[in-house]
């Protein structure tokens, strides 16, 4: 896989660099220290898996920069990491169809599951998001894990559930249903807890509610509306 990320500094690049080395050992990594450089090596290597880029850098500031990343890179996925941790700025990138918004004060743990759930075609809600006062309304116009590209097009819950989870979500999910704990699932399927710990809160968010026996009562009443 080839990733490209793109901050001024260079030792948040580096640290960005060895996280997603962890996430995926045989990557190949490409950097820029500059929106400009950024959009020049996308335009050299058509075939980038996956752009990480500051919000901020010294030829841009803002969404500007991430609206010009995202017209060039497509159909990469872009995600923005920041030290910007306002949510709705967050929001905005979201709703641009950023495939996430990383602030650079997480963990290296919920960096990298972050990363995971990216690459596998998700979308990362950082919590400054999700537990702000309004995160009902966010969770309905975001839901956990949106279709790439903005916000659903619809409330409803129908828009939600099971059809809006990723392949990998919907396998947590089936384990969810099996009874195993987030340990059990992450040995199963090979990845870290914290891997799993982001699809579960995902999960609960595309179903719109707050535990795993009402996300297991949601996806059953889902089946039985559909048979």
């Amino acid at each position: 896989m080839k990733f490209l990320v793109a901050d001024d500094h260079p030792l948040v690049r580096r640290a960005l660099a060895l996280t997603l080395e962890k996430v995926s050992p045989d990557v190949t990594l490409l950097q820029a220290d500059s929106l400009q450089a950024a959009l020049d090596v996308v335009g050299q290597h058509p075939d980038i898996d996956l752009v990480l880029m500051d919000l901020s850098m010294p030829d841009t500031s803002g969404l500007d920069g991430v609206k010009e990343m995202l017209r060039v890179a497509a159909p990469a996925p872009v995600a923005v990491v920041s030290a910007e941790e306002s949510p709705d700025i967050a929001l905005q990138v979201l709703a641009l169809g950023g495939a996430g918004y990383l602030p650079k004060s997480l963990p290296e743990d919920v960096m990298r599951a972050a990363l995971s759930l990216v690459l596998a075609g998700g979308t990362y809600v950082p919590p400054l998001v999700t537990s702000r006062a309004t995160a009902p309304a966010v969770a309905t116009s975001i839901p956990g894990l949106m279709p790439r590209g903005g916000a659903a097009d619809s409330g409803t819950r129908s828009s939600r559930g099971v059809h809006s989870l990723t392949p990998r979500q919907r396998d947590v999910l089936d384990l969810i249903i099996e009874g195993m704990s987030n340990k059990e699932i992450a040995d199963r399927l090979q990845v870290a807890e914290a891997t799993i710990k982001v699809h579960v809160t995902a999960i609960l968010r595309a179903f719109g509610v707050n535990s795993r026996a009402k996300a297991i009562s949601a996806a059953r009443r889902e089946v039985e509306a559909a048979s």
